[in-house]
């Protein structure tokens, strides 16, 4: 409990961000990552302790502006829990310059995106005239080995999905966001993410070009692929199309309505949803639930901007299925066929056992993916059940 000297003197107060959103404040401690949204007043009265004033100074402020008394106490140990007080033996972190926010701004600055829409639109046209330069699944067997084939554009897409990550964390600096990059684990997939918490700092309409910088640098090193492509031959260009396709697909992802994507946290920002996903599936569940005459499941809770997004959103989950099921369709079945097919033909004519070998190796590997992910989906809806029925 604060004693009554401490209402009198200013407290120590660690640097905070303040956003003003209508009724509710954003406050973030960027030397720390952690951001909470107040009521308007909470923030203010924050605000002003932040900047100096006692908390008895504070209080006056606060009954003069609002017409109401608040307990100080009360109020500075409920910062004090959330962090934002600094302890006497703590020390209070000043501003730090943002790391390559220079360089940020340049490869994001207007005329670098006017370079990039000259290379998009140069690769489309490319492809309109050469057909043969659109990618698909063939362009990934750019050499006969197969083994050579799975681990290069394994090993290989690790630069792109750097450059895709790095993209968000250099857009996220640009607007003076400590944002970074860090490794982490999806099942059994190590995976590149991009942490910009400070986001939530940052007025909507600035949080775009973060969120989409990512696609937008997908779009961009697929053309280059496709340009460099035209202009070589042999094996570098092969090379190209296959690591287009690849980039492609993750391309494609983005439009996993079904996931949070970049394009649904585009949306939510937007739109200044909260549980749009939870929201939208709920309602897609409850469509087909009628229509098939089923029991109705509760409505899901929500922001009244989730359940207006809601309304549109949720058709858009189907075609993030559909999206899936095309990329299955003309990519990984194609391709796992023409895997198979391979494996046979070289049986059949007798090739070499290496050449055998080679083409048994990978088709294993393959297989082998298909049924950890039906092993893990089948453990995930055991799991699911057991704790549904406890």
């Amino acid at each position: 409990m604060a004693a009554t000297g401490t209402l009198h003197r200013p407290l120590r107060m660690h640097r905070l961000t303040f956003l003003d959103e209508g009724e509710e404040v954003t406050v973030g401690r960027p030397d720390a990552d952690t951001y909470v949204h107040l009521p308007a007043d909470g923030a203010a009265l924050l605000r002003r302790l932040s900047e100096g004033d006692t908390p008895a100074a504070a209080a006056e402020w606060y009954a003069a502006e609002y017409g109401e008394t608040v307990d100080m106490t009360d109020f500075i140990e409920a910062i004090t829990e959330l962090g934002f007080v600094a302890g006497e033996e703590e020390t209070v972190a000043e501003a730090e310059p943002v790391r390559l926010r220079t360089l940020a701004r340049v490869l994001f600055s207007p005329p670098a995106l006017v370079l990039y829409g000259l290379l998009i639109v140069a690769a489309a046209v490319a492809v309109v005239l050469r057909p043969e330069l659109t990618p698909d699944y063939r362009h990934s067997f750019f050499t006969e080995s197969l083994l050579v084939v799975s681990l290069s554009l394994f090993i290989g897409q690790f630069p792109f999905l750097l450059l895709h990550e790095g993209a968000h964390a250099l857009a996220g600096r640009r607007l003076g966001l400590n944002s970074r990059l860090r490794i982490s684990r999806r099942l059994y997939f190590i995976v590149l993410e991009t942490a910009m918490d400070g986001l939530v700092t940052v007025p909507r309409r600035k949080r775009i070009l973060p969120i989409l910088a990512g696609a937008m640098t997908d779009l961009v090193v697929t053309a280059v692929l496709v340009l460099t492509a035209a202009f070589t031959s042999g094996l570098i260009a092969r090379v190209c199309l296959a690591f287009a396709l690849t980039t492609l697909l993750r391309l494609l992802w983005q439009c996993y309505f079904f996931l949070r994507t970049d394009l649904y946290y585009l949306v939510v920002t937007v739109l200044g949803c909260t549980n749009l996903h939870a929201v939208a599936r709920n309602l897609l569940r409850q469509r087909f639930a009628r229509l098939l005459r089923l029991r109705v499941p509760p409505t899901a809770p929500g922001s009244a901007a989730d359940h207006r997004a809601a309304r549109w959103y949720s058709w858009l989950l189907l075609v993030g299925y559909a999206a899936m099921i095309f990329s299955v369709v003309t990519v990984v079945i194609p391709s796992v066929v023409y895997v198979i097919v391979e494996v046979f033909d070289r049986i059949a004519a007798e090739a070499p056992a290496g050449m055998i070998a080679d083409s048994v190796v990978v088709a294993v590997l393959i297989l082998s993916q298909f049924v950890v992910a039906g092993f893990l989906s089948l453990r995930e809806r055991r799991l699911s059940k057991l704790e549904s029925a406890s």
